[in-house]
């Protein structure tokens, strides 16, 4: 194998991030529960977001299709009451 630029630069990627897996020290640190809480809320947020954007595309659809039907009706009777 011809050891090039490139293929020295994978050996050493790869060789770093063996050495940072095995030889990594455990990192003492404390969130506290304000993490855990802020979590909830950016999770609880995401969800209700989606079902609300959900139900108002629903909502939005129904109601462009009934107001269409509706204008047809009035156009349609519109249009019988010139012809009389």
């Amino acid at each position: 194998m011809k050891l090039t630029f490139l293929n020295l630069k994978k050996i050493n990627f790869y060789l770093i991030l063996i050495l940072s897996i095995f030889l990594s020290n455990p990192v003492h640190a404390y969130a506290g529960p304000g993490v855990a809480i802020g979590a909830i809320i950016v999770f609880l947020t995401v969800i209700i977001t989606f079902f609300a954007s959900f139900f108002i595309s629903i909502f939005n659809f129904l109601k462009n299709n009934l107001f269409k039907n509706k204008n047809k009706q009035k156009i349609k009777e519109k249009s019988k009451n010139k012809k009389n």
